[in-house]
């Protein structure tokens, strides 16, 4: 690693010695009055740097460049989750973006400076003008890269913009925000220049543009210098800022040392989350039919005259091959999809165990878990205590504090189980909820899902390959979905 550094830093100043070998040559070939050479211009740099009137230029300028990417972060951003999501907002944005990505800033700026006039709020605009298109595209592609796993996830365990906002969208645009920030500023910095030359009386802008018109070149050559110098530390500042953040101690997560299927708290310890009334509680499907739309003209159903009752206390337990839609039915009982064609009812809490496990991955596993009950108003105390009884319910204890990231695959499949009953859900829905575990792990998570289910019998449907793995359990009802399109079978 250190060699690589010294080889990267000797061809750094290789390049830096050939800079300076080109303006030199140029100078020579110029001359001095034209293009001054680069030891001189040094001097006045630090002669400008050396006087007062200097730096409240300098933070005029940094001040504008702060205001004007402000404003431009705000209105990109807003416009990049908009036409991130809805492809006719885009449409319609996207002439002013490439507009004013595209054009030469001159050809708008200046009118705009005539039109506001000479002060501050001219070249602030320009500054916010010429950022803008770089955050809304950022932002709108990051907004295109959002997994649609995790918004059904947070669909089913915080529905609403609110949480989606600020649980999902927020946490996933944050490397578009950085790059956002690291070349906009750079670029605010450069903007400034066009929108205080022509549109201010003070600024390093302006002072570039008293040095051209009074043939100051030295002068020139030294603001032009400085602010090269700015745009250098810029990037050097928030790149330090970025490292800084990444190499921050990691939270001390020692892995707790037991066996995990050991003996855990009584399910009763439960009974006072869960609701007892679960009495009228039902998922009712009558004649649903169900395609997912596409280009061509001739698109196929899917799922056709779907009919099923699931009462309380009822577990309806679904099956068939690969590819013929038991996921798409729970996505339909889930409120997910909506259908082509006929009636659906269900209860509007659903808790629902998907086939991957779909945790936040820059949340912890107490905090991922907590999520549901947090957007039902409870507390962060009392969501923790419950999410720290379930964990231990399910073998989980210890590993609050670890991230998705650091749990094996069957605990992320303990973790989801544990969310589905921290919706205290009215309708509970899983999809191969155990697939990918050995035997004596699908037999004990069943088997505390079973005495969980016990205590707040709501309706609840299981898609599985292997229904004959949970054939003892109470209640159960088994249909099979085969077919094409798909129909549903009691068997």
């Amino acid at each position: 690693m250190r060699a690589g550094f010294r080889r990267s830093s000797l061809f750094s100043l290789l390049g830096v010695g050939l800079l300076a070998g080109m303006w030199v040559a140029l100078s020579l070939h110029a001359g001095p009055s034209i293009i001054p050479p680069p030891w001189r211009v040094l001097f006045d740099t630090a002669l400008l740097l050396s006087r007062s009137h200097t730096w409240v230029q300098i933070f005029i300028t940094l001040g504008r460049v702060a205001l004007g990417f402000f404003f431009a972060f705000v209105l990109g951003t807003l416009v990049g989750i908009i036409t991130g999501r809805n492809t006719s907002l885009e449409a319609m944005f996207k002439p002013v973006i490439l507009f004013l990505q595209g054009i030469p800033p001159l050809l708008w700026a200046i009118p705009l400076i005539l039109l506001f006039g000479i002060g501050h709020l001219s070249p602030i605009l320009v500054i916010t003008l010429i950022c803008f298109p770089l955050v809304a595209l950022n932002v709108s592609h990051g907004m295109k890269t959002v997994p649609t796993e995790l918004e059904e996830m947070m669909e089913v365990f915080a529905p609403g913009i609110y949480p989606k906002m600020r649980e999902l969208f927020i946490p996933h645009l944050k490397p578009f925000f950085s790059a956002s920030l690291k070349l906009g500023v750079s670029l605010g910095i450069k903007a400034s220049v066009i929108g205080e030359y022509f549109g201010a009386n003070n600024g390093i802008g302006f002072q570039i543009q008293a040095a051209y018109q009074s043939l100051q070149i030295r002068e020139l050559f030294a603001w032009g210098v400085l602010l090269i110098i700015l745009i250098l530390l810029e990037s050097k500042f928030l790149s330090l800022s970025e490292k800084t953040k990444g190499s921050a101690p990691a939270p001390n997560r020692t892995r707790p040392v037991h066996e995990p299927f050991t003996v855990h708290p009584s399910v009763s310890a439960f009974q006072g989350l869960f609701s007892t009334e679960t009495d009228r509680l039902k998922l009712i499907l009558r004649g649903v039919c169900f395609s997912y739309q596409s280009r061509d003209t001739d698109d196929r159903m899917l799922l056709e005259d779907i009919n099923i009752t699931v009462p309380a206390g009822s577990v309806a337990v679904v099956w068939g091959e690969s590819g013929v839609g038991k996921t798409t039915l729970l996505k339909l009982a889930a409120g997910i999809l909506s259908p082509n064609s006929g009636e659906l009812h269900r209860p509007e809490k659903v808790g629902f165990v998907f086939q991957d496990d779909r945790l936040l991955q820059w949340k912890t596993i107490l905090k991922n878990l907590t999520l549901p009950l947090i957007y039902q108003g409870y507390s962060l105390k009392k969501a923790s205590k419950y999410a720290e009884l379930f964990m231990s319910e399910f073998g989980l204890g210890g590993w609050e504090t670890n991230l998705p990231e650091e749990l094996s695959g069957g605990m992320k499949k303990r973790a989801a189980l544990v969310r589905c009953f921290m919706r205290i859900p009215h309708l509970i829905l899983l999809d191969e909820p155990m697939s990918g575990l050995h035997r004596e792990a699908r037999r004990y998570l069943w088997d505390r899902f079973f005495a969980l289910l016990a205590i707040s019998p709501v309706p609840t449907v299981i898609v599985t390959h292997f229904p004959e793995e949970i054939s003892s359990y109470p209640n159960l009802a088994f249909y099979s979905l085969k077919g094409k399109p798909a129909h549903l079978d009691e068997s």
